[in-house]
C-alpha cells in the first residue's frame, strides 16, 4: 500500500506533466507579448465584442501548441498519447475561437476583422518558421507583430475611428520587436555568447530608439496619448540599464517576470489615458 500511493502519484504528476507540454506553450515570455495588446484593447476601449475578439485571440494563441504537436508526430509517423491529447485540445481551442469569432461578428460586424485580415500573412509566416527546430528571429518577431492587431480590432470594435485604432497598434509594435530583440541579446549576455550580427546591444538600444521616434510622432499626430512617449522612453531606459555592465544578474525565468512587469507598464500607461 505504502509503495502504491507514491507510484500513483507519480503518474499522476506524469500524467499533468504531459497535458502541459500539449495544452500550452513552452516560451513563457509569449503570454505576455499576447495578454498585453488585450489588456490595452479591453482597459482602453472595452465592449462585447472586444471582449469576444480578446476570447477568440487567447484560442488562437493556445491552438498553436497542440497544433505543432500533431504536425510534429504526424512527420515521424507515429502516434502517441500526447497526438490524442493533442487533437482533443485542438478541438476544445477551436471551438472557443470559432464562438468567440462568432459573437464578435454578431455585435461588431466585419470591420473589427480588417486588421486581423492584414495581420494574417504574419501569422501565416510565423506557422512556417514555428515548425522548424529552434528558435527562429523570424518566429519570435513575425508573431507579436501579428497578434498585437487584436488591440486594433477590439478598439474598433469599440466604434474607434480607423487612425486612433491603428496607432494603438503601432504602439503595440514598437514595444514588442524592440522587447523581442532585448530579450534574445540579453540571455546571450547572461550566457556569455557572443551576439549574432546586427543583435547586439547597439542594434536593440537603436531600435528602442527608433520605437521611441514613431510613437513620439504619433504622439505629435495626435493619435496616442502623451503617455505613450512616457512608456516607450521608460523601455528606452530598461533596454540600456538592461544591456549594461551594471545591470542586474537574473535567472531566466525572474528576467521573463521582470520583463512582464516592464511591459504592463508601458501598456497600462498608454491604456489608463483614455
Amino acid at each position: 500500500m505504502s509503495n502504491s500511493i507514491p507510484s500513483e502519484r507519480a503518474r499522476n504528476e506524469a500524467r499533468r506533466a504531459l497535458i502541459r507540454s500539449v495544452a500550452l506553450p513552452a516560451e513563457k515570455g509569449s503570454y505576455s507579448l499576447v495578454s498585453e495588446p488585450i489588456v490595452l484593447g479591453l482597459v482602453a476601449a472595452p465592449s462585447w465584442a472586444g471582449l469576444a475578439l480578446a476570447v477568440a485571440a487567447v484560442g488562437m494563441f493556445l491552438f498553436n501548441r497542440p497544433l505543432k504537436v500533431v504536425l510534429a508526430d504526424r512527420r515521424r509517423g507515429r502516434s502517441y498519447e500526447r497526438t490524442t491529447l493533442a487533437w482533443r485540445f485542438l478541438l476544445v481551442y477551436a471551438t472557443v475561437i470559432a464562438a468567440g469569432i462568432v459573437v464578435a461578428f454578431a455585435l461588431g460586424g466585419w470591420r473589427p476583422f480588417v486588421p486581423l485580415a492584414v495581420a494574417a500573412p504574419l501569422l501565416g509566416l510565423f506557422a512556417v518558421y514555428d515548425q522548424r527546430p529552434g528558435r527562429s528571429w523570424q518566429a519570435e518577431l513575425a508573431a507579436p507583430v501579428a497578434f498585437a492587431a487584436i488591440v486594433a480590432a477590439i478598439a474598433v470594435a469599440d466604434g474607434w475611428a480607423w487612425t486612433p485604432a491603428l496607432a494603438l497598434w503601432g504602439f503595440m509594435v514598437a514595444r514588442a520587436v524592440p522587447a523581442v530583440l532585448f530579450i534574445r541579446a540579453r540571455l546571450r549576455l547572461d550566457k556569455g555568447r557572443s551576439a549574432a550580427p546586427g543583435e547586439g546591444a547597439p542594434a536593440v538600444i537603436v531600435s528602442h530608439v527608433l520605437a521611441l521616434l514613431a510613437v513620439a510622432a504619433l504622439v505629435w499626430a495626435a493619435w496616442l496619448p502623451w503617455t505613450a512617449v512616457l512608456a516607450a522612453a521608460i523601455l528606452l531606459a530598461r533596454a540600456v540599464w538592461g544591456l549594461s555592465p551594471w545591470r542586474g544578474h537574473f535567472s531566466a525565468v525572474a528576467l521573463g517576470f521582470l520583463e512582464t512587469g516592464f511591459g504592463l507598464l508601458a501598456v497600462l500607461l498608454v491604456a489608463l489615458a483614455y
